[in-house]
């Protein structure tokens, strides 16, 4: 130990500038690691924040999607859902239709009438999220605020949805080509399961979450026969496939070149080492000359060498810090730039060590 601190400060000028370079280092694998570390966060901030919605959509624009409870059961619990919005629809009267949504947003069209709706004090749009028997009728249909409608289904005129007006929307003079009633889309499905009728949606959109694991959701949907036909998913990933794509492939980047510099590290640890242990080899025939063994020569020199790693890492720790701040003190990374250049000069020394002592006393300076 005293020898190599006697080696140590024996030879400022070498020292300072391996020590520089230690720092230099240390300091850019840190930063260069920390990188990764925010690259990262930033990808799992891409997938938490990035928005990523689907829709159930028909053959056609013009022909709505039409799919059965037990398959819309199925896609809410795949356990990627986070909210959902469905719709659901029947002919009555002649030519009328009775249209039963659980949010106003599933009718662009009714959402374009929604600061004109006239309302039965008390009510409000949020009535789509109850079950009351209620509903939203055009005012071409002459119905005065809670009165109630009597909708008779066109396919089976026995089954009469019977619900009390609590807002009109339109105009007086629509409706020549039939109108539209809205309604709770539970009311409907009750009178559908009352009276012993296949119900059916023709609408469903949702804000999906776990977007990580978003391909085993499409391949949840393939095994629901949803990839196309008549019904089909479609998910708008577009954005997220963008962004994570691209953030993935520059981790990859990163994590496939941090290796590289490590052994970069171990190389310039073995060079730096060697041109100075070197100048060393008669003073360490010496040491062999007079009894000391090898591995007390080996580490001796290797003493000198982590003398020089250390403080060139504890530099470099700084150097990070005030470079990048705290987030860039990566422990870790400053240890294994310390065990890499360690490990080179441990090559380097056990070289000289190796050496025969007369070969070692035989050597020019």
């Amino acid at each position: 130990m005293y020898m190599a601190w006697i080696s140590f400060t024996r030879n400022p000028r070498s020292n300072l500038a391996v020590i520089a370079l230690v720092a230099a280092l240390a300091a850019f694998i840190s930063i260069f690691a920390n990188n990764i570390t925010m690259s990262e966060a930033e990808l799992e901030n891409a997938y938490a924040t990035i928005p990523v919605d689907a829709y159930i959509m028909g053959a056609s624009a013009t022909q709505p999607p039409r799919f059965n409870d037990e398959l819309y059961q199925q896609i809410l619990s795949s356990g990627f859902v986070a909210a959902s919005r469905a719709a659901a629809e029947c002919q009555v009267h002649s030519r009328d239709t009775l249209r039963a949504l659980d949010s106003i947003e599933m009718d662009a069209a009714l959402l374009e009438y929604a600061p004109g709706i006239e309302w039965l004090e008390g009510y409000d749009e949020s009535l789509f999220a109850g079950e009351q028997a209620v509903c939203i009728a055009p005012r071409s249909a002459e119905l005065a605020l809670g009165e109630e409608a009597r909708l008779p289904m066109r396919t089976r005129r026995s089954v009469v949805a019977v619900l009390t007006v609590v807002g009109l929307y339109g105009s007086e003079y629509d409706g020549y080509n039939g109108v539209t009633y809205y309604c709770p889309l539970p009311v409907l499905r009750g009178l559908y399961e009352e009276n012993g009728m296949p119900f059916s949606y023709c609408g469903l959109e949702m804000e999906l979450c776990n977007t990580r694991e978003l391909g085993t959701f499409k391949a949840q949907m393939r095994e629901l026969r949803l990839d196309g036909g008549m019904t089909r998913l479609v998910v708008n990933d577009a954005l997220l496939l963008s962004v994570t794509t691209q953030l993935q492939r520059h981790i990859e980047l990163l994590k496939a070149l941090l290796p590289l510099l490590f052994a970069f590290t171990a190389a310039i640890g073995f060079v730096l080492s060697f041109l100075l242990l070197r100048g060393r080899r008669r003073e360490a025939a010496v040491m062999r000359s007079l009894g000391a063994k090898r591995c007390r020569v080996f580490a001796t020199l290797l003493l000198e060498t982590a003398m020089q790693a250390a403080s060139g890492a504890a530099l470099g720790a700084l150097a990070a810090f005030l470079i990048s701040g705290r987030d860039a003190l990566c422990l870790l990374s400053i240890a294994l730039v310390l065990a890499c250049y360690l490990f080179g000069g441990a090559a380097a020394a056990l070289h000289f060590a190796r050496v025969n002592v007369l070969k070692l006393m035989a050597a020019r300076e």
